[in-house]
């Protein structure tokens, strides 16, 4: 459990990233197949609605028509004394739902498009709420953003894609299945057992078959595996850079924004190196597994034991260990059923012999969390106990927005976690914590009693948990949209409502442009959707 609690808190911390590489494990748990079986496809990250084509984006210009099954919003849909408003932009008559990743540490949803449905179809609305198609679609598998600037969706039982913007076809509607490709403006369209890549014109620039793999890596390298020769093409213009034979292909790192570190791991005649995308390779082919990189270095397995390898192909930790786990400040490293720790991983060097029952990733201050005889405490750099194990669940200080000298402690039950500080308990380990990100100073609680308030970095409310469902602070706006007693509202720093509305529910909205899908429900209960633009002053 403690082993797959730090694994876990590693991978949260890569995948919050963006496009971080997948959270190093020990080589054991490579499974390079399991990541190319198929197609990459882009699984968005909804916090993160592009707002780059937003000023050549139509916008309403007057509301649709009202239809009939449309119910009445009041005279007036919102109170406000700090100068916010609401301007509905269409009639409270759509039927909305968006299940992806609902509730939990979303809390409202963002996103690029807007799905509205009527008579049993779906209407298109772009970020700033005009809509750009008619009700044509059917299905709502691809959620409501944008992928490359398209939205795929299905048509008359076949899938196709428009464009975010304006609604124009992007793609024909005659695929049994179509999805762009990640980091580039290819497109996989499948017809039965038939695979065809395709550019934006709609030309096919390749046929695939079942099996094959293809990704789009940094913008500019096309990676094929294809009849056990793996492929790189020039993104720009499909010319080809090298290829050679390839039993098993993985993408070892990825690092967002530094493309002269992304590393391919490929197996031939049996053994594993790393090459660039150049095709050269960075470290040959001469070990029985590779793990992928967690920062700057990555496991390897060579005749049974465990080493490290850096993103050169240097080997910066021989391999002699029983097993071992990369975090990007430090390796713990496993003999005879201990745990020790090597904390300057270029040296290679042992600074926490193996005696511990396990040693958890070490954090940017310095400490990492420590296990002894069934309890918990923390460890800084050379060995010393800051917190003696006494705790009976883990404690950590990693990628937990809480100051220095305050830590995290797991709870007995799944997500659930406390805060400790000082050597007391400052808040229980029953409570949902969502950790604030990019800066943000504030971190979103959900209590035993369901509901949702906000904890600063010691672990301290500044705004009590009194909401039945809330989100973040929206990035630079400093207003976080809340929901209490069935109706949805903004609140400021302090918790006080700068914003009351008569909506039920914010089904998704768009962070860039403040358009909202709004749930209504009048006084018989019945439930629609309209948009609505929150206006927030300068």
């Amino acid at each position: 459990m403690k082993r797959l609690s730090a694994l876990l808190a590693l991978l949260l911390i890569l995948t919050s990233c963006g496009n971080a590489a997948p959270a190093s494990t020990s080589s054991s748990t490579n499974e390079p197949a399991s990541s190319l079986t198929k197609l990459e496809r882009l699984e968005p990250d909804v916090q993160d609605a592009s707002s780059s084509s937003l000023p050549d984006m139509p916008a309403p210009d007057e509301p649709p028509v009202t239809a009939v099954g449309a119910i009445d919003l009041p005279e007036s849909v919102f109170t406000s004394n700090a100068g916010y408003s609401v301007e509905v932009l269409t009639p409270a008559q759509y039927d909305a739902f968006l299940d992806y990743h609902r509730g939990g540490y979303r809390g409202f949803l963002t996103c690029d498009v807007f799905k509205l449905g009527q008579g049993g179809k779906l209407a298109i609305a772009n970020a700033k709420g005009k809509l750009i198609t008619d009700f044509l679609f059917t299905g709502d598998d691809s959620g409501w953003y944008e992928i490359g600037g398209i939205v795929p969706l299905k048509k008359d039982g076949k899938d196709g894609a428009i464009t975010a913007t304006d609604g124009k076809e992007a793609v024909p509607f005659r695929y049994d299945n179509i999805w762009p490709i990640k980091d580039s403006k290819l497109i996989q369209a499948t017809t039965g057992d038939k695979t065809e890549i395709l550019d934006q014109t709609g030309k096919t620039v390749f046929t695939l078959e079942r099996g094959d793999d293809i990704y789009a890596l940094g913008g500019k390298t096309l990676v094929i595996l294809q009849d056990g020769m793996l492929k790189l093409y020039n993104l720009k213009d499909l010319s080809p850079i090298t290829n050679f034979s390839c039993e098993e292909l993985m993408i070892a790192s990825k690092p967002e924004n530094r493309y002269e570190d992304i590393r391919l791991a490929v197996n031939t005649s049996g053994q594993w190196g790393l090459c660039a995308l150049d095709g050269k390779f960075i470290a040959d082919p001469m070990y029985d597994e590779i793990g992928y990189f967690s920062g700057e270095y990555t496991d390897f397995t060579k005749n049974g034991k465990k080493g490290v390898l850096r993103l050169d192909g240097k080997v910066a930790v021989k391999p002699e260990w029983d097993d071992l786990i990369v975090y990007p400040n430090s390796v713990s490293v496993c003999k005879d059923g201990k745990w020790g720790a090597i904390t300057d991983i270029d040296s290679g060097k042992v600074a926490i012999e193996p005696m511990y029952d396990f040693i958890a990733m070490y954090s940017k201050d310095g400490n990492a969390s420590f296990e002894r005889n069934g309890k918990y405490g923390i460890l800084d750099r050379e060995g010393n106990e800051i917190i003696p194990a006494k705790y009976d669940n883990m404690v950590s200080n990693v990628d937990v927005n809480l100051d220095k000298g305050y830590y995290l402690m797991e709870g007995d039950n799944g997500p659930f976690s406390g805060v400790i500080g000082g050597g007391k308990v400052i808040l229980p380990n029953d409570n949902y914590i969502v950790p604030g990100r990019d800066g943000e100073q504030y971190n979103l609680v959900m209590t035993p009693r369901e509901k949702w308030g906000y904890i600063d970095r010691t672990g301290k409310f500044v705004i009590d948990a009194k909401f039945d469902n809330a989100d973040a602070f929206i990035k630079d706006r400093n207003v976080a949209l809340v929901e209490k007693d069935g109706k949805i509202s903004l609140i400021d720093r302090k918790g006080n409502s700068v914003l009351d509305t008569v909506f039920s529910d914010v089904i998704a909205y768009n962070p860039d442009t403040m358009v909202c899908a709004m749930e209504y429900t009048n006084a018989q209960g019945q439930v629609k959707t309209c948009l609505a633009k929150i206006n927030i002053p300068a």
